[in-house]
């Protein structure tokens, strides 16, 4: 058992002396409600987004069943933290492509131009489309959010297929799976504990060509979703103020729910019955995050449970180990803050502690003393005050579980 495990043993051991893990999971869940991208700017969100693909259909001159629109990234796994202060939290978008006019191409860059150019005039509110490496960004300045939006064309399957292919600088082409990645994460979610409610209620399925936001309330008992919550807002707040080189350098978001995601299926899988309360689970998945970096190939690899040969940490090999290094630091600090939160009673948590897990939003969060929701890492309902957003929050997320 390694040191970090010996770690979370020890602290879990004095949670169950001192009997107030309870405690702990309503303050835990608390602040993760007021972290949650508010209502009214995911509505406003959604509205913008289900506009979008009519506009790209007459814009690339086809028909709109050769257009299907859907969401990947956090708010199709409904991981979602809002962005704080100036930040604008991103909804990843991408457009599968099925027309004869997008069939054997060889060339990317003619095919991804045009697409920049059918996003030209989308939406008075969108603002021009800015060139990334994968995706057109449309800013939306005023609003809360940003459209990351990625054309793809069927690799082999045609367009109810999940075999993607999309632009890349470098590469030309690039694999994208993004349905399949979603669904392997949302399963190993629904598995459950022991101590957890075995019932689940489970919407319909949408197979409009537009498909819909996820807006399921998150159940209660949905551990794996707040961990990787609780993760994305520690490395926010971790690497937030950082130069700029650092911050580029910090763990995307698809590495986390990976690596979060195959953490929590092993327990699940082999160790169900040793845990009885989910800051448990949390602890142990926290801890066990690096087991999950495979090294086979004599370099760091997190790969993509769904296109195992795409490599999701493959700028690890390129930057000199300052990515593997800024994990490596970034996680030792996550543990020392878990540890330094739980290792007290729960009425002595202070704001430097709580600072240093969910950043200053999370300190305002505790000090409004709304009143919280029983259960651990509920449904997200309630709103933070975010203040007004102006930046993109960076996340590196792509591909996109995150």
């Amino acid at each position: 058992m390694s040191t970090q495990n010996k770690l979370s043993k020890r602290v879990i051991a004095a949670l169950a002396a001192r009997r107030d893990e309870a405690q702990w999971e309503k303050l835990i869940v608390g602040l993760l409600h007021k972290l949650e991208l508010p209502r009214e700017k995911r509505l406003k969100a959604i509205e913008k987004y289900e506009k979008l693909g009519r506009h790209i259909a007459r814009k690339l001159g086809v028909g709109e069943a050769d257009v299907h629109m859907l969401v990947q990234g956090s708010m199709a796994t409904q991981t979602t933290v809002a962005g704080y202060g100036p930040q604008k939290f991103d909804l990843d978008v991408i457009v599968k492509l099925s027309s004869p006019r997008f069939t054997n191409l060889r060339e990317s860059e003619q095919f991804f131009a045009d697409f920049g150019k059918a996003l030209e005039g989308a939406d008075p509110d969108a603002g021009e489309p800015d060139e990334k490496n994968r995706c057109w960004r449309l800013q939306y300045p005023g609003f809360a959010f940003y459209f990351d939006v990625t054309p793809a064309i069927p690799l082999s399957l045609g367009i109810t297929g999940t075999d993607l292919r999309v632009r890349d600088k470098v590469h030309v082409w690039s694999p994208s799976n993004p349905q399949d990645l979603i669904a392997w994460f949302c399963a190993i979610a629904d598995k459950r504990f022991e101590f957890q409610k075995m019932v689940l209620l489970k919407a319909a399925m949408d197979h409009a060509q537009i498909d819909p936001v996820p807006d399921t309330p998150v159940a209660i008992d949905d551990i794996l979703r707040r961990i990787v919550q609780l993760l994305k807002v520690h490395r926010d707040s971790y690497f937030r103020g950082m130069p700029k080189e650092i911050r580029d350098a910090m763990p995307i978001s698809v590495i986390l729910v990976t690596l979060a995601a195959k953490a929590y299926d092993y327990l699940v899988t082999h160790e169900k019955r040793s845990f009885s309360s989910a800051i448990e689970v949390a602890l142990e998945v926290a801890d066990r995050l690096p087991e999950f970096i495979e090294r086979g190939k004599g370099y760091a690899e997190v790969p993509n449970p769904k296109l195992p040969f795409e490599n999701f940490a493959d700028k690890w090999r390129t930057d000199g180990g300052l990515r593997e290094r800024q994990f490596k630091a970034w996680h030792a600090r996550l543990i020392a803050d878990l540890d330094a939160l739980f290792s007290d009673e729960v009425s002595r948590a202070d704001e430097t502690k709580i600072r240093n897990i969910f950043g200053q939003a999370g300190v305002d969060a505790w000090k409004a003393s709304q009143p919280r929701p029983e259960g651990v890492f509920g449904g997200l309902l309630l709103n933070p005050s975010a203040g007004n957003p102006t930046r993109p929050a960076s996340t590196g997320s792509r591909n996109t579980a995150g």
